[in-house]
């Protein structure tokens, strides 16, 4: 099934994203968790882009455009005092298909999944809430649990075949190594 073949394929590539990540040091006051939303930004603006180009969400259930974050991204960081206009961004990567594009949001939607965590970190070490700071971690609210059920039976939809599962994992895959060189990139500068 697709959904234990995404889990377990990816499974290091996702351990090691979040101790790239390193929410502990991120969290240790505005400037560091400004820079790590501005990362998100700069991964995320591209990617979403990309992915709204393409066709056929529709087929598997999804509705495509509610599920973008960066209006919760550029919020918080200005709410921290930083420009969107002023992130780096990363490059867009190649999406030819609706299962690449399932494979990447698998990623994306992950994150968000993960974020009702985070949220909590990020109001306990420094004080921003769902409604200031911290909306792009609470980005579906009360319905994370929903949405995320509507995106594993969406990929249950599409992953029919030995080929479909394959392009989703690979794209899977494919999201975590970018964002993680992303995240090295912008160490380095």
């Amino acid at each position: 099934m697709i959904l234990d073949r995404l889990k377990e394929t990816t499974a290091e590539q996702h351990a090691r994203l979040e101790r790239r990540v390193d929410l502990g040091a991120r969290l240790r006051g505005p400037s560091e968790y400004a820079e790590l939303l501005g990362h998100f930004y700069g991964f995320y603006r591209p990617l979403e882009a990309a992915l709204s180009a393409v066709s056929g969400y529709e087929s598997v259930g999804l509705a495509f455009m509610e599920r973008c974050k960066i209006p919760h991204l550029a919020s918080d960081l200005s709410v921290l005092g930083r420009s969107p206009a002023h992130v780096p961004l990363d490059a867009a990567p190649p999406i030819g298909s609706l299962g690449a594009a399932l494979g990447r949001m698998y990623v994306l939607e992950g994150a968000t999944l993960g974020g009702r965590v985070v949220c909590r970190m990020v109001r306990e070490a420094l004080g921003y809430t769902p409604d200031r700071g911290c909306r792009f971690f609470n980005s579906y609210g009360d319905r994370v649990g929903p949405m995320w059920t509507a995106f594993r039976a969406a990929l249950v939809r599409f992953a029919t075949t030995p080929e479909a599962e394959t392009e989703v994992v690979n794209a899977a895959g494919d999201t975590f190594d970018r964002f993680d060189r992303w995240l090295v990139t912008r160490a380095a500068t």
